[in-house]
């Protein structure tokens, strides 16, 4: 299969019709660029995240692909409009986040590092546009999972984290091993809202951070002692 240029993916996995309905309400509002093609995956009863992302992943030949929970709404109206501008400014960019951690703590917990995301909040949307040379962006080490923007196919890590935690972190660190950057723009308005109301499993949290650091611990060490 071929790579589409101008075309960009909304993946999604499924498992709550309520909130993927209202999900899809805030993409189709989206403003698309001229020339820009949009597409929909919608994936359901996967085993997991990993696996439903690849399935989705090589589905289509949209050449930028978003991987969302089905529980964030985009607010940003020009949401494809700043992450492509984004992207063609860097070509070393391979992805995209909404929130994420400068440097990754050596125990593999995102959030025990600094986090980066949104500005103040303040702004009103009919006069706010995100500027990419005046505003920028965070070079990080990792981003959440809610939603992850890619320019670059890489398979997901199903091998190792077949259920539904550090899918996302993993598969910034394979970024990493390719030589691609990750981002996160500054924010000044917010860009999305997430309704996560779920309960998390410590105890499978806490197996797949030992996964984690067993693959890409070294890497961890050997970022942190190069700073």
């Amino acid at each position: 299969m071929g790579i589409n240029e101008n075309k960009i993916c909304f993946i999604i996995c499924v498992n709550d019709t309520l909130f993927f309905d209202e999900c899809i309400k805030y993409i189709n509002w989206l403003e698309k660029p001229e020339g820009i093609e949009i597409e929909l995956v919608e994936v359901r009863e996967a085993a997991s995240m990993t696996s439903g992302y690849n399935e989705g992943m090589r589905c289509n030949d949209a050449k930028y692909k978003v991987y969302m929970h089905q529980d964030v709404f985009i607010i940003n109206k020009y949401f494809i409009y700043d992450v492509l501008q984004i992207f063609k400014k860097d070509f070393r960019i391979g992805m995209i986040g909404l929130v994420g951690c400068l440097n990754m703590p050596k125990d593999g917990i995102m959030w025990h590092g600094e986090r980066v995301s949104r500005g103040n909040g303040n702004v009103l949307w009919e006069k706010y546009r995100y500027e990419l040379d005046k505003d920028g962006y965070w070079s990080v080490d990792a981003v959440d999972g809610l939603l992850m923007v890619t320019q670059y196919d890489l398979p997901w890590r199903e091998d190792l984290f077949d259920g539904w935690d550090y899918y996302d972190i993993s598969q910034c660190f394979e970024m990493k091993r390719k030589g691609y950057s990750i981002v996160v723009p500054l924010q000044n308005q917010d860009w999305y809202i997430h309704d996560d109301k779920g309960i998390i499993s410590l105890w499978n949290y806490d197996k797949y951070r030992q996964m984690f650091l067993a693959e890409y611990g070294e890497e961890i060490v050997e970022r942190n002692e190069g700073r």
